[in-house]
């Protein structure tokens, strides 16, 4: 579905206002993503995984870089509990995990209702939860991990379509096109300016809406600080416990997992229950601890190569971070905040 942007962003390049290479860069990028989608739905969906964990082995060989911060990344959540070699085949595999992610995005404008049944397993909403009833509002929320990008389209298929807020990204003219995949089954794309009073209305009328809730912010962003594996502290993003908090919205979580013949299971977990007077970071917390079991299980399912945790606690307090983590005052000061 188009939105003003979508329409706006080819004349946005076109009109000038933008350097030459600049330019000419956009509409590479933009020729060559779409090209790849071409290419990528001439394939049966089921050639898809073995094609991504080749390509998956191939950057986590050379690209020393991330290969080096999701191995860090491991070893900070997990210390002592695997082997050097299983660290080696977990990151491994979830370069395959996203490199998959990545190219069913590109797969998206074949998926179809019937497409769905054959990948995708359902458990959890049988019996219907409380949270599907028409009328009542309800977020669900998953991190970056199995294909976040198809959860939308998948959770839009029980309980009616919902809005999906756009990406900015740099390059005018390649929003258009992940929007375009990404509302594949008829999804609204919403704009981000003034999304976050749009959101707040289609909530308390009602509606749902899907969230990813790992989004590391900056502590100048107004994130709220969790503690993942026990020990790691993270500024995220306060938005679902804002809304929740706001709107009344039930809070459910969603894990995409890996079926044995190459499909999807789509689990929707019990509703979160929220003790009264829950502060934005508890609510953001017990978000966290409801999807942390999932990694513990299959840990190669998240986005280990992201930089998930560039600001590291002073003193004693900071051991244990990853190498690319540095002390920054102003993080300091929201956790001193915290325990004030």
């Amino acid at each position: 579905m188009s939105t003003p942007e979508t329409v706006a962003a080819p004349r946005a390049v076109a009109m000038g206002g933008i350097p030459f290479w600049k330019r000419l860069r956009y509409r590479i990028e933009y020729a060559g993503l779409r090209f790849a989608s071409a290419l990528i739905c001439l394939l049966p969906w089921r050639w898809i995984a073995p094609l991504a964990d080749c390509v998956g082995s191939v950057f986590f060989t050379f690209d020393r870089h991330r290969r080096e911060v999701t191995l860090a990344n491991l070893h900070s959540a997990f210390g002592e509990r695997y082997e050097d070699a299983e660290y080696q085949m977990i990151g491994r595999k979830s370069y395959g995990v996203f490199a998959r992610t990545a190219l069913e995005l590109l797969w998206s404008p074949n998926l179809s209702n019937a497409a769905l049944d054959e990948i995708i397993t359902t458990e959890g909403l049988d019996p219907m939860p409380g949270h599907v009833a028409g009328g009542r509002p309800a977020l669900y929320f998953c991190l970056h991990a199995g294909n976040f990008e198809w959860l939308s389209q998948i959770t839009c298929r029980h309980f009616g379509n919902f809005p999906v807020i756009a990406q900015k990204l740099k390059n005018p003219l390649i929003g258009p096109l992940f929007d375009s995949w990404r509302s594949a089954l008829g999804q609204e794309i919403m704009p981000q300016k003034g999304a976050m009073l749009r959101t707040i209305r289609h909530l308390k009328e009602g509606g749902k809406m899907g969230m990813l809730i790992d989004l590391n912010l900056k502590p100048s962003e107004g994130p709220v600080v969790i503690r993942q594996f026990g020990r790691l502290l993270t500024p995220v993003t306060r938005l679902p416990a804002e809304l929740a908090l706001r709107t009344g919205s039930a809070l459910v979580p969603v894990e995409c997992l890996p079926r044995q013949d190459g499909g999807y299971i789509v689990r929707y977990l019990p509703e979160l229950s929220i003790p009264a007077g829950s502060n934005p970071g508890e609510i953001a917390q017990a978000c966290w601890d409801a999807l942390e079991p999932g990694l513990h299980k299959h840990p190669e399912l998240w986005l280990w190569s992201y930089k998930h945790w560039r600001y590291r606690p002073g003193g004693v307090q900071g051991k244990g971070y990853p190498f690319y983590a540095g002390e920054y005052g102003p993080f300091q000061e929201l956790i001193d905040g915290v325990k004030g």
